[in-house]
């Protein structure tokens, strides 16, 4: 192992690349792993790049009330109150990192790179990547985190697969930050990129931490799929200028908008999210939902740069302005993840989380720019209590039992209600849930390597090549846990993936991508688990959560579901 003064960063978007920087501030040797180069195919480089904060005249107790009501009051108390009151700091902390940026009422947005118009987070990733080489952090990429390896005293390193040689290492640390993002790969429409599996949600869960409020993802309301063109979403402002309408032409958004004391899309896309959602999802059973970007005219579309960005994902020859388009919604973010307290300290001593891999500052929905804000935050409180950790100072580890959760493990299927404290008074629920096999990163290559190929052979039922399994996923969640869920499906939903378990050790690997996809495999049946389990759960609607047969918000269900191995 390598020296135990050394600290491990996995991730290297927003989060894990602050995290990176803050450590190596305070004077410590830090190492940042990724199955990627840093702040490449991750959520950041793709964001909009705007915050959303108590800044330019929006009070910091105003940002917490948006975020607590959007949040439908699940929000965890210590975090929203830390995340509220201290998010204004991290505006000079970008600008020391060299990010170029513009501070507005209520938010910040960074200045986008004219070259690569639909990267809005490019500029901060790569102003924090140039921040931390400067700052002496070492980057290792094609690199996958397999096992958190610990001991009597807390955390002790990390078990990586070089996902290029296929070469196992274990790399010693005092401490170790997890910042590796959401699952929404799990989605077969999402807006995420292909790299976010769900990796730290499996890690979290094998080293013995809890997950809180995986039954809410978050999609973004207009998602597009355009024939022979890109695969995304657009702002729900765009209902400002083009017309929304379903069944019989009836605009339909605008109408429930209205109702709920909302004035437009932009103001929608900040606090609505949810409802649209639901509300776009409930008419597409109806009748097709389509978005008539032929009310805006052609010069608007060329002289603006924002629908400018939306054009460039059209094919020649099939100009927006030529019709209206079909939209669904298209999974965005994960605001439940690993349960941290107010500075990213989880369960386990020496192990610190930040980003979207944690759960607790959204509650039930994300007001629109918290994402980032997020991700800065407390990637950089993570960062600087993960130093002083490793200079032993005394960081305590998270206790639940202090923060409305449970220090109890149930046995899997266990139900319990826990200790007082969750919101409104009322008591959280844990439940164990299955967890993918926990083998060494050898016993998982020796098992990869050593099954024949399904081609040819005589009994290829219970083999299956990664790629294979991906899809199999994806289309479960595509039936099972889109923003219409129904416990029926959902009962359905936990069978078919206990079955599917075992194909996670039958996968056939035969190439570097085959590695690469198996890996990953891990992560999206872990957290398909998870969020199957706590949408089964929880039994009324609320935020980013909609039942069908529990269409209604509960004031019963006003608290967490904690999940443990």
């Amino acid at each position: 192992m390598d020296d135990k003064n050394t600290a491990i960063v996995i991730g290297q978007g927003a989060a894990g690349l602050t995290a990176a920087l803050a450590c190596a501030r305070q004077g410590v040797k830090v190492k940042s792993i990724s199955k990627v180069r840093p702040g490449n195919a991750t959520c950041t480089i793709y964001a909009g790049g705007g915050f959303t904060l108590g800044v330019g005249g929006m009070s910091t107790e105003e940002h917490k009330e948006m975020t607590y009501r959007t949040g439908r009051r699940l929000n965890i108390p210590d975090l929203l109150d830390a995340f509220s009151s201290e998010a204004p700091s991290i505006v000079d902390f970008m600008k020391e990192a060299g990010v170029p940026l513009s501070v507005r009422r209520g938010g910040v947005g960074i200045h986008r790179d004219s070259n690569f118009p639909l990267l809005g987070g490019k500029p901060l990733t790569d102003s924090l990547t140039k921040a931390c080489l400067s700052s002496g952090v070492s980057f290792i990429h094609n690199a996958a985190a397999m096992r958190l390896l610990l001991g009597d005293r807390g955390i002790e390193g990390v078990e990586c697969l070089d996902l290029t040689s296929g070469e196992v290492s274990v790399m010693g640390a005092g401490t170790v930050i997890l910042a590796t993002g959401g699952g929404g790969t799990l989605f077969e429409r999402t807006d995420n990129p292909q790299r976010i599996t769900g990796d730290g949600y499996r890690l979290a869960l094998e080293a013995s931490c809890h997950l809180l409020d995986m039954e809410f993802v978050q999609f973004y309301p207009i998602g597009i799929d355009i024939p022979g063109g890109a695969h995304w979403f657009v702002d729900l402002g765009i209902i400002d200028a083009a017309r929304l309408t379903g069944e019989g032409g009836r605009e339909f958004l605008k109408e429930m908008l209205h109702k709920e004391g909302i004035s437009s899309g932009r103001q929608a896309n900040l606090l609505a999210r949810d409802k649209c959602t639901v509300a776009i999802a409930l008419e597409s059973r109806k009748a097709p939902v389509l978005l008539h970007l032929e009310d805006i005219p052609r010069e608007v579309w060329e002289s603006n740069h924002y629908l400018g960005s939306i054009g460039r994902m059209f094919p020649k020859g099939t100009p927006p302005w030529s019709g209206p388009v079909v939209v669904h919604p298209i999974e965005h973010y994960f605001p439940g993840g690993v349960a941290i307290g107010t500075s990213g300290e989880t369960e386990i001593p020496g192990l610190f989380a930040c980003g979207e891999v944690t759960g607790g500052v959204d509650g039930a929905n994300r007001v629109g720019g918290n994402a980032l804000t997020n991700c800065i935050l407390f990637g950089r409180k993570a960062g600087e209590r993960a130093a002083a950790y490793l200079k032993g100072e005394m960081v305590p580890a998270l206790d639940l039992a202090k923060t409305g959760g449970t220090s109890k493990t149930p046995a899997p299927g266990e139900r319990q209600e826990s200790v007082d404290g969750g919101p409104g008074g009322c008591s959280p629920v844990t439940t164990g849930i299955p967890i993918a096999p926990t083998l060494s990163t050898g016993e998982w290559l020796k098992t990869w390597r050593e099954n024949p190929t399904p081609a040819g052979s005589g009994d290829s039922s219970t083999r299956v090549l990664p790629e294979e399994l991906r899809r199999a996923l994806r289309a479960y969640s595509s039936k099972h846990l889109l923003p219409m869920r129904d416990g029926a499906t959902l009962e359905e939903g936990k069978a078919y993936l206990d079955d599917m378990k075992g194909l996670l050790t039958r996968q056939v690997v035969r190439t570097s991508r085959d590695l690469l996809l198996a890996v990953e495999n891990l992560g999206l049946w872990q957290t398909a688990v998870a969020v199957t389990e706590a949408a089964l759960l929880r039994t009324e609607s609320r935020g980013a959560h909609f039942r069908t047969d529990y269409p209604g918000e509960d004031a019963r269900w006003e608290k967490h579901i904690y999940l443990s191995q």
